[in-house]
């Protein structure tokens, strides 16, 4: 399965305590657009099996997705040898648009994946976001990221904490 998750990060300045007779100081507005960072997360039912991080500004393409793709059958290969030599692997993935392009089937195709059909629109719960994402949001409760490297941490502790 593979999913995407933005994961939000932001520095908020709290307004400091102040004596009875000391004049208030100006602070900046905050920026009211949260930073974030996109992970892409590719799992099975056995674990992780591959997960991704995109730099700043950079949106997800067809042509990164099948780079994503390529990425995760090699790790796929050496962690559950079987998935990939019996019929072909079966992914489950959303219908997004760089999910159903041509260069995405095509990769597909030549490394002899199924897709499972996902309808458009589905009401149903994504797997990913009640086995995966569920549990990521649980360990970043509460948690306070002052820049995307803070963000990228936690998120890696998290990982080494599945093992």
């Amino acid at each position: 399965m593979c999913e995407e998750k933005w994961i939000l990060y932001n520095w908020w300045l709290s307004a400091p305590w102040l004596d009875w007779e000391e004049a208030p100081k100006h602070f900046p507005k905050p920026n009211l657009h949260q930073k974030k960072v996109m992970v892409t997360v590719w799992w099975s039912a056995a674990g992780l099996i591959h997960y991704s991080i995109l730099n700043p500004g950079e949106t997800i393409t067809s042509e990164k997705y099948a780079q994503q793709i390529d990425e995760m059958h090699r790790k796929l290969q050496g962690l559950q040898l079987a998935l990939v030599h019996r019929k072909g692997p079966v992914l489950l993935h959303d219908n997004t648009r760089q999910h159903v392009a041509q260069p995405t089937f095509q990769k597909l195709n030549e490394l002899g994946y199924k897709v499972l059909p996902h309808l458009p629109y589905s009401p149903d719960l994504s797997p990913t976001d009640y086995h995966f994402f569920k549990h990521l949001n649980n360990f970043l409760q509460g948690k306070c990221f002052h820049n995307q490297q803070d963000a990228e941490n936690a998120f890696q502790e998290f990982v080494e904490s599945l093992i």
